[in-house]
């Protein structure tokens, strides 16, 4: 894109002509609203061809719009015959108003195939885009999909139900990646990256989801100028050393975190499945110094494209099904370190925001669902609000 601009600019000079600028040169595109590809699989249902809606909340305001389908992890081609953009409307939250669809296109074209492991920008949509709105998608697919199924209990796609008019409600992970705007430039743009914790497992709300959208909601309070979009780039299951849910968070940095436009900070809260998950003694025994040299080689990635990592404290979990002892030792042996200062550019202390002041092991008895891992919808708001946005500046 330099490159072209580059182009026009040399080849007016050389006709003697002077180029105004557009109204929108200052801006840039930035991550609204994100949600990262997942793998799908022979276990996962697949799903009829035909329209599915997906509804997403912005969290940057702009006066365009560009969305990103990813199939990076799916199972089957995907053949998309029409996309669009609306305003829901109806006690349901799933229809739109028909005044408001706008037909979003790519490369000109209204449709587009992506086979598996691509990923497709759409042509920009220009129209004003407020903090806090939410849009539905329309996407008809021509084809049967496989989408990655989701364990979060969000109604994250709305399907048709045979060739009923009545959209109802389904748990799967969309093929809508990201959506960015084009605005004047924010003092930050944050991903934030994690497991199933930052995903927004046990969240009330599908637009929240979790601690990032409680987040996003405290910085729309502040003057514009100061506003931050939120992209939730989690992954219920995933790892920061191994493939869990997904390639492992060392891997996924470049699609997950360096793909997303004007991107400024990664809040950064994973560890916990790679101690979980590991076995309690011999040469498979996951180590602090080995988690922690994933954090590192983490922030280097990002180190190296500008972007700073503001790292999470791993919260309560020594009661869940697959912690013990040994474990709970390993994960406050990281927690120590990542408080130390030496490892991430900030700190956010999750584990302090929710765990049980009488056994500090422990979530707090009212932000414990019953599962003592996943804070409950309160324990994820009491999670965004422990994030200082100084941190952010």
């Amino acid at each position: 894109m330099h490159n072209i601009r580059f182009s026009v600019a040399f080849s007016a000079a050389l006709c003697g002509l002077i180029l105004t600028a557009p109204a929108h040169a200052a801006s840039a595109w930035a991550g609204a609203w994100g949600y990262a590809p997942a793998d799908s699989g022979a276990g996962d249902a697949e799903q009829p061809a035909g329209t599915y809606r997906y509804r997403v909340r912005l969290t940057q305001a702009g006066d365009a719009l560009q969305l990103t389908f990813s199939n990076a992890e799916g199972a089957v081609p995907l053949a998309v015959s029409t996309v669009s953009v609306a305003s829901p409307s109806g006690a349901a939250g799933t229809d739109v108003a028909a005044a408001s669809i706008h037909g979003m296109s790519f490369s000109g074209k209204p449709g587009f195939a992506l086979a598996k492991g691509q990923t497709l920008l759409s042509d920009p949509l220009v129209a004003p885009f407020r903090v806090g709105q939410d849009l539905i998608v329309s996407v008809t697919f021509a084809t049967p999909t496989r989408p990655g199924q989701t364990n979060l209990g969000l109604e994250m796609a709305f399907a048709p139900v045979g060739t009923s008019p009545v959209f109802t409600p389904i748990k799967v992970r969309p093929y809508l990646s990201l959506v960015s705007v084009r605005t004047p430039r924010a003092p930050c743009n944050i991903v934030a990256f994690g497991d199933s914790i930052t995903d927004g497992f046990l969240s009330a709300s599908p637009q929240t989801r979790g601690w990032p959208g409680r987040l996003a909601e405290r910085l729309a309070t502040l003057p514009p100028a100061q506003r931050c979009g939120v992209v939730n780039m989690g992954i219920s299951g995933n790892r920061v050393l191994k493939p869990g849910r997904s390639t492992s968070a060392l891997d996924r940095f470049w699609r997950d975190v360096a793909s997303v436009p004007s991107v400024t900070h990664v809040i950064f809260l994973e560890g916990i499945n790679d101690i979980g998950n590991g076995a309690e003694q011999g040469p498979d025994a996951l180590t602090a110094d080995q988690l922690i040299q994933g954090y590192r080689q983490f922030v280097a990635r990002a180190h190296a494209l500008g972007i700073k990592v503001i790292g999470g404290t791993m919260t309560p979990a020594l009661h869940a099904g697959y912690m013990s002892p040994a474990k709970e030792r390993t994960r406050q042996a990281v927690n120590t370190a990542i408080r130390g200062g030496t490892i991430f550019d900030g700190v956010v202390d999750f584990e302090a925001a929710v765990r049980n002041p009488a056994a500090p092991a422990d979530l707090r008895p009212e932000f414990d669902p019953g599962d003592h891992l996943h804070p409950n919808d309160a324990g994820l708001r009491a999670m965004g609000d422990a994030v200082n946005l100084s941190l952010l500046r």
